[in-house]
């Protein structure tokens, strides 16, 4: 296998990743209820997981691509999900005067 198809196999598995991420947030949004929020630990950890090792099986440089893609894929959503969900209101700063000692 050449390099360039084992970084194609890479973002595949990043790709994966990214569905799968979905699908198990899907999951326990249908179970837990809507105010469930995906978790680093075990949920992304799973995904990421499973994603290398499906990456794993393509080629072992796969894994390393499929850790980077994935990882830029994982800033990308968190970044879209904070635009969509996150507070749009905009806070204006508190001025807070220090009383003189005397």
């Amino acid at each position: 296998s050449s390099g360039i198809n084992a970084e194609y196999g890479g973002g595949i598995s990043s790709l994966f990743f990214m569905f799968l991420l979905t699908a198990v947030g899907n999951l326990e949004g249908i179970l837990m209820g809507k105010g469930f929020e995906l978790q680093l630990v075990p949920e992304v950890a799973f995904s990421l997981v499973v994603s290398m090792v499906v990456a794993g099986s393509i080629h072992r440089v796969s894994i390393t691509c499929c850790l980077i893609f994935s990882l830029v894929i994982l800033y990308v959503m968190n970044s879209i999900s904070q635009k969509t969900y996150g507070l749009s209101e905009s806070v204006a700063p508190v001025k807070v005067e220090k009383k003189k000692r005397r």
